[in-house]
């Protein structure tokens, strides 16, 4: 016999209906068509008793009017929405009460909306139905059983490679000093903003509520003054109650708003979050273990500025070691990729090709973890280039800007081989990544150098390869600051950056251009770059 789902009462109804309405109306709803469609479809499925049932599919063709073609297994955008929207209803109870005592709540884990009676720390749901009680007894005992494993695991073989030491924050609800409407929708706007735009970074975790686990609190207060809005914002280490950065600035009127919440979002989330940001500078004060998933991620971070050649015995093998012991992190399996991906590089023929194909498994190991780390994207896209896999290589560089465009690490590495590969935007792209780095790695210069080299622009690219220069740098180096000084017609020194290269390779002198070989340059970038090195070879 068929039974209909117990739907809720008329009661409910009218509550969530007038809860639904008043969220749309406030002004970070207004703003954004987006969110107030999804939440009215999320709303109305759940009411009709179909949300635990909701899939991304359905959520991004019926709700985000994506294509019936659309493929959710590709495609992330409806859980990225959700993820948005449910940040945005945190920040919106944050400062605002409910207006039928029942808040609207998209719990993490699943797409079916929770109606929750009375305060925020009410646990108590309006809506379940007796299957429903059920199932959650059923999931409850299950998720004990699990938890009783667990605590006898941890205490008989802890793993310290799978225990995520990564620093939690806890991001304050932004607070508007003042009583105008248009600060406390811009403070509710940055709220969902910095959330989002923290959460992005996936080395840190962004949590809700203050606790003795949590790591660090950021504060951030609006004042109107003459000539704008006075923003201050303050992160504290919350053992020791130490002020670890605190900045205060005017934001002026934009727009016909009271400053770009938008971009201030991006800019703090970037300054805080980003690898050489606040947060892991002061990371590495507090001398985590290297053996520890954090400890390791905060020494590779370090070796990709400089990459001194002493300091990669030590991050090499707690690497290899993270993704032996914890099979299931994305981020270990794409640092592994990196390291598999530098030791092919200095192989030829079919070793090389075996080697960077062993390097794309362990990346697309790391993407088929976790599709949505700009990590994983990256070593994908990087292995697919050296590959040959250009389509590949793209998709995946598109990827890692869609899930974080404020990160300048891994931006400045799309940029620079969106810049190899004769893209348009390259140069832009690492402009903006330059703009928002706290201290930007030397190699990013190679970008900057072949984006000069592509526009035939002699004095930025010599501008380039002086930035590059190191006392004792790579043959590449020393052939990059030949050819700018032979672009600039400064033949003499052109030809003793060449000798200075040839002298670590002999293969160059007969066969300048194999010194290109480990670029994946588009083709009328390497034939510009030859040129250019062809006239300091020639005058050798």
């Amino acid at each position: 016999m068929h039974h209909d789902p117990i739907r809720p009462g008329d009661a409910l109804r009218r509550k969530a209906d007038a809860e639904l309405d008043a969220i749309e109306s406030d002004p970070a709803f207004q703003r954004s068509p987006v969110m107030r469609r999804l939440l009215r479809f999320l709303v109305t499925e759940t009411l009709a008793g179909r949300g635990d049932k909701l899939k991304s599919y359905a959520i991004a063709v019926e709700a985000l009017g994506r294509e019936p073609s659309f493929d959710p297994q590709t495609d992330s955008y409806p859980r990225v929405q959700v993820a948005r929207l449910r940040k945005l209803l945190d920040a919106y109870y944050a400062h605002a009460a409910p207006v039928g005592d029942v808040q609207i709540r998209v719990p993490s884990g699943g797409y079916a909306v929770e109606f929750v009676g009375g305060a925020p720390a009410a646990t108590e749901k309006i809506v379940k139905s007796k299957t429903g009680i059920a199932h959650y007894a059923i999931i409850g005992g299950a998720a004990f059983a699990l938890l009783l494993a667990a605590i006898f695991f941890w205490r008989t073989d802890e793993n310290v490679w799978r225990v995520r030491n990564f620093p939690t924050i806890y991001l304050a609800p932004v607070t508007a000093l003042d009583v105008m409407q248009e600060q406390r929708a811009a403070a509710i706007d940055l709220t969902a903003g910095l959330s989002d735009g923290l959460d992005r970074f996936t080395a840190i975790d962004v949590v809700n509520a203050p606790s003795p686990a949590v790591d660090y609190r950021l504060d951030t207060t609006l004042r109107a003054v003459p000539g704008g809005t006075r923003i201050n914002v303050m992160l504290t280490q919350l053992d020791t109650g130490r002020v670890v950065w605190s900045r205060s600035g005017l934001r002026e009127v934009i727009e016909g708003r009271i400053f770009d919440v938008d971009e201030l979002a991006a800019t703090l989330s970037a300054r805080l979050a980003q690898p050489a940001g606040v947060i892991h500078a002061d990371g590495d004060q507090r001398n985590i273990d290297i053996n520890t998933p954090y400890g390791c991620w905060l020494a590779l971070r370090s070796y990709w500025q400089m990459m001194p050649p002493e300091d990669e015995p030590a991050v090499r093998a707690c690497v290899m070691t993270w993704a032996a012991e914890n099979p299931k992190s994305a981020m270990a399996h794409g640092a592994r990729s990196w390291f598999l991906a530098q030791d092919a590089l200095k192989l030829k023929g079919k070793a090389r090709d075996d080697l960077l194909a062993q390097a794309h498994q362990e990346a697309q190991k790391a993407v088929n973890l976790q599709p949505n780390d700009p990590g994983a994207q990256y070593s994908l896209m990087r292995t697919a280039l050296y590959l040959g896999r250009e389509r590949q290589a793209r998709a995946a560089a598109d990827r890692v800007v869609f899930l974080n465009g404020n990160n300048p690490e891994f931006m400045s590495g799309v940029a620079m081989f969106k810049i190899m590969m004769g893209d348009a935007d390259g140069e832009a792209v690492l402009r903006k990544a330059l703009s928002l780095h706290a201290n930007p790695p030397q190699w990013v210069q190679s970008g900057l150098f072949f984006a000069a080299v592509a526009r035939d622009d002699g004095p930025a690219a010599l501008a380039a390869a002086k930035e590059l220069q190191a006392p004792a740098g790579t043959p590449l180096q020393h052939a990059m600051m030949a050819m700018a000084l032979a672009r600039s017609g400064r033949m003499a020194e052109a030809r003793d950056h060449w000798a200075e290269a040839v002298e670590v390779d002999r293969q160059y002198a007969e066969n300048p251009a194999r010194i290109f070989d480990p670029l994946p340059l588009a083709p009328a970038i390497r034939e510009r770059s030859l040129q250019w090195l062809m006239r300091a070879a020639s005058a050798a």
